[in-house]
């Protein structure tokens, strides 16, 4: 087939590439600009927002897995405006199916961002294309990237009463390449293989990484803190993964 990753140049999306090229897929990775080649893929450019480029970057094309991101406020109508856009290109192109990468129980979530990532869910619910979305625990570098501003300064926050699922990108590349590839059953979830506390984490990263600083108990106050504690990020239910954050932290690089 020939798959467009839309985000294929973040965390997820270069795993998602990599895994659709080694099984033969033709791949291509939508950015704005078209971007740096990622092995396997081919580049091409079209802005989500206004729409512009994307009758081209999208014909021939068989499946889209749209694995865009946009936690920040500015970045945040790529999830809608252009979540709208690119299904409307695809149906225009006749593409056969389209996978979406989310993230477990953001039709709960607290924040802006979740409220961001539902309504994507929506509008590709409502498409009227054969829609595969994929609900992910979050990625064993998460942790890791709310701790790492905090660490320069010597403290290492560790939430209390929290755990979290993490999961290995490789693990969820495999789900959203089943979803393309329209295996059946194809998972709607991916979990981690285990669940861990968050301090639990945060020492494996410490020890790992040679990182300083005092591993600090710390209450999150207000929904987000609510969500957590309440293990709405969780699906014990669900433990696909088979790279644990033990395994992702050796093969990191050292610092």
């Amino acid at each position: 087939m020939t798959v467009l990753v839309a985000g294929g140049t973040g965390e997820a999306g270069r795993a998602v590439v990599a895994e659709l090229a080694g099984r033969g897929h033709d791949v291509r990775v939508l950015s704005r600009r078209g971007g740096s080649p990622i092995a396997g893929a081919h580049p091409v450019a079209a802005d989500l927002i206004s729409g512009s480029g994307l009758a081209d970057a999208l014909a021939g094309v068989d499946v889209v897995v749209d694995t865009t991101d946009g936690k920040s406020r500015r970045a945040r109508p790529v999830l809608t405006t252009g979540a709208a856009n690119l299904i409307a290109a695809a149906g225009a192109a006749h593409v056969t199916r389209t996978v979406l990468l989310s993230i477990v129980n953001v039709d709960r979530g607290p924040l802006a961002y979740y409220r961001a990532k539902a309504e994507q869910e929506q509008r590709y619910r409502t498409a009227g294309l054969d829609t595969r979305i994929v609900r992910a625990t979050q990625f064993h570098s998460f942790v890791p990237m709310l701790c790492a501003p905090a660490a320069r300064v010597g403290l290492l926050p560790a939430l209390t009463h929290t755990a979290f699922q993490p999961i290995d990108v490789r693990d969820v590349a495999r789900g959203l390449a089943d979803a393309a590839d329209g295996r059946s059953p194809a998972p709607d979830i991916v979990g981690g293989p285990e669940i861990l506390r968050m301090d639990d984490i945060v020492r494996q990263w410490k020890s790992a990484t040679g990182v300083r600083g005092a591993v600090a108990p710390i209450r999150l106050p207000g929904a987000l803190g609510r969500f957590w504690r309440a293990g709405e990020n969780l699906v014990p239910g669900h433990r696909d993964g088979t790279i644990t954050f033990a395994q992702w932290l050796a093969q990191q690089p050292r610092r």
